[in-house]
């Protein structure tokens, strides 16, 4: 497997280094990689970074995950695949100046993909 030195090696041998794009590097979790921070991390469009992800993905670079978002952007569970996104999530909603629990039906909520990086194998 891939590690998190290697990895690095990789990335910065196709670097152009930028500030920008030293910065992004720098900040990045191996543990939530967003399509967006590659983008501007090889300073590609979000197609082709898309595409780098599930290429990792393929190659078991990476391990793909999904994230269920309540109304106010916080979020309510994290699946490996869209199979195991339950059908309703609890979220909290303030109703006259209480914060209650509310079910939410997930097929309404945004998703937000991410990428880890995946350890050595044990």
């Amino acid at each position: 497997m891939l590690s998190l030195k290697r990895f690095s090696k990789i990335i910065s041998d196709h670097l152009i280094a930028t500030p920008v794009r030293l910065r992004v590097f720098s900040a990045l979790d191996t543990q939530h990689i967003y399509v967006e921070n590659v983008r501007a991390l090889l300073g590609t469009n979000t197609w082709i970074a898309r595409q780098i992800c599930e290429t990792a993905v393929r190659q078991g670079l990476f391990a793909k995950r999904i994230q269920i978002l309540c109304p106010d952007g916080v979020v309510a569970v994290t699946v490996d695949d869209e199979g195991a996104v339950p059908p309703e999530v609890q979220c909290w909603r303030e109703i006259d100046g209480e914060l209650e629990p509310v079910t939410e039906p997930t097929e309404r909520l945004d998703r937000l993909v991410f990428y880890q990086l995946v350890g050595p194998a044990a």
